[in-house]
């Protein structure tokens, strides 16, 4: 008699799935609260902003349009990253407009055969981040209150992965490859573009699941009670950004505590956007293992640049 291997990722999402439902089982009013926060912030934030650009980046690369909109940005971009004409596409998106923005536009040129999977692995570790609107915006702004450091947060956010890109390439230099043979003009018109808009919504849907789920989650988190509220901070932003980052602003905690702490899990992207990221590079030969690596060998130097700077602006 034979018996299966219980692989310990296995084990671990039996028990969060079990928690999630002793959850709401158990304290029922609550988890409809951390749903519905989820649901809302999917609908107001996410759906009117990265829906379009899902459908429209889908559409433009499948027209094969990409190289025509990165001509200006390929002989910067090349030059410092060693990119590819399509690889410029995914670090303008993914630094303008915000994860899973990055890993979406990897995963579709990769699996659309227009960039290989080493430049894909290469450009997913630094190109996926939270965007500059949400870093100012309800980082600096609403959360901490600061509007005047957005300067010094975005420097810090976006200067570690810039950097991270640099050390990382290794000398190596990647072209684009071939596009397949362009379609006839009806095709265009209706195929391709239900196509690309069928595959939007189902990127969108899946965001909107994960952030519902994982919003439960730091909500459940919230409750197990601990002595030190950095930590419990930490623990929730490492699991979901929006959560950490608001009970982070709404704790008592010295300012340069609060800074750091925002800032390393606004890099860092929660545990939520590498489920997110994970569900945009299905199929594509990607490594999960490898973005989440970079993730957080980026985000501890963002931490400790911050708490550092928090100090210095306090004395």
């Amino acid at each position: 008699m034979t018996t299966k291997k219980i692989f310990p990722k296995k084990i671990l999402s039996v028990l969060i799935t079990a928690a999630l439902i002793f959850f709401l089982l158990t304290d029922p009013i609550h988890a409809s609260e951390a749903s519905a926060a989820g649901l809302l912030l999917w609908f107001n934030t996410l759906v009117p902003v990265l829906l379009p650009f899902f459908i429209l980046s889908s559409l433009l690369i499948a027209l094969d349009g990409v190289s025509y909109l990165t001509r200006f940005l390929y002989p910067v971009l090349h030059k410092i990253f060693g990119c590819s004409r399509n690889g410029c596409f995914c670090l303008a998106a993914g630094f303008l407009c915000g994860f899973p923005t990055g890993a979406k536009i990897t995963g579709d040129l990769t699996r659309a055969g227009r960039i290989s999977a080493e430049e894909g692995n290469y450009l997913l570790g630094f190109c996926n981040n939270v965007s500059p609107a949400f870093l100012t915006g309800f980082c600096m702004t609403k959360s901490l209150k600061r509007p005047d450091l957005a300067g010094p947060a975005l420097l810090l956010a976006f200067g570690m992965p810039v950097l991270a890109g640099i050390l990382t390439r290794r000398g190596r230099t990647f072209s684009s490859l071939p596009a397949e043979k362009k379609t006839s003009g009806s095709q265009i018109s209706f195929k391709i573009a239900d196509a690309c808009i069928m595959n939007g919504l189902e990127s969108i849907l899946k965001l909107g699941c994960y952030i519902i789920l994982f919003s439960m989650l730091a909500r459940l988190l919230r409750g197990v009670p601990c002595p030190y509220p950095a930590l419990t901070c930490a623990l929730v932003g490492i699991l979901e950004i929006t959560n950490g980052i608001s009970l982070t602003a709404a704790q008592d905690l010295p300012f340069w505590l609060s800074f750091g702490l925002i800032l390393g899990i606004s890099s860092f992207g929660g545990l939520s956007g590498m489920a997110q990221t994970q569900s945009m590079i299905q199929d594509s030969g990607l490594s999960i293992l490898s973005y989440l690596k970079t993730k957080i060998l980026t985000a501890i130097p963002v931490a400790v640049c911050a708490l550092i700077l928090g100090r210095g602006l306090l004395s």
